[in-house]
């Protein structure tokens, strides 16, 4: 079981999470993974039960990560409510449903989940370093809705299998597929991510898992979601501030060297099982 110790390391470790998800727009997931990994593990849950129980509680976290960094976007007037919709509604279809064969069964083991993860941060890290995003600093062209529409379809189901919120996909495609400001990308990844969220959070409170801790409610783990969610509101509306006053250069290159960090991690844990 979890003591004092390791409820404060979950909440310094998840206080990186929430100041990513704000500063990149990419909702925290990459850094809640490991720590939900790690802690999740201790506690008793393995294999397919394990990978449910990290893509569960990582999208459970990030309702309020997310929503915290939506929030404070539009209060700085950084707000795109029609990208949102158009972007967020088919993805939450795609989500729903691959979640739904992903509880189903057994075929999702830890080995299938951290090899898609990495791969996911592999082509992630592909894409930021070889194109580059000319139109970062100008102004946006009108965009037509069914390129939004896609861009939530793909992202739906790259959240169902990953438990990463779908920022890590929709951020570079708005940028360097759309051609869109970074900012006005981050603005919007952030509010589709807390609606992907919502809706898949509130799935996974239902279903009848094995039980591993009193506070457990279908998939998630109150013990170890609550010192991070307690930590993004702290620290998310911290990194969207920083972000608003930061070039979108740098922000590109915080974002590539992080998940490139967290790549060579877990690539070095699948290489040695």
């Amino acid at each position: 079981m979890l003591d004092i110790f390791d409820y404060i390391t979950i909440f310094l470790l998840s206080s990186i999470g929430g100041f990513i998800s704000g500063f990149l727009g990419v909702g925290g997931g990459v850094v809640f993974m490991p720590i939900l990994d790690y802690f999740l593990y201790k506690i008793g849950l393995r294999d397919d039960l394990l990978v449910k129980g990290i893509i569960a509680n990582s999208l459970f976290t990030i309702i309020f990560s997310g929503s915290i960094a939506s929030y404070k976007q539009y209060k700085i007037g950084n707000f795109y409510l029609r990208e949102i919709l158009f972007t967020a509604l088919p993805g939450i279809i795609t989500a729903l449903i691959v979640t739904y064969f992903v509880k189903s069964g057994t075929w999702y083991s830890k080995a299938v989940f951290d090899i898609i993860f990495a791969s996911t941060l592999l082509l992630l890290i592909i894409r930021l370093t070889v194109v580059k995003n000319k139109s970062a600093n100008g102004e946006d062209k009108l965009i037509k809705p069914i390129k939004f529409y896609f861009t939530g379809f793909v992202a739906g189901i790259v959240t169902a299998v990953s438990g990463l919120g779908g920022g890590v996909i929709m951020t570079p495609v708005f940028t360097d597929v759309l051609k869109m400001n970074i900012k006005k990308a981050s603005s919007i990844s952030n509010g589709v991510i807390p609606l992907f969220a919502i809706v898949l959070g509130a799935y996974n409170l239902v279903g009848a898992p094995p039980q591993f801790h009193n506070w457990q409610y279908g998939y998630i783990f109150f013990p170890i979601v609550l010192p991070m969610i307690f930590a993004t509101f702290i620290f998310a509306p911290i990194g969207v501030s920083i972000s608003q006053k930061t070039k979108p250069e740098v922000i590109r290159t915080v974002f590539l060297s992080f998940i490139s960090i967290v790549f060579i991690k877990l690539l070095y844990e699948i290489l040695n099982k």
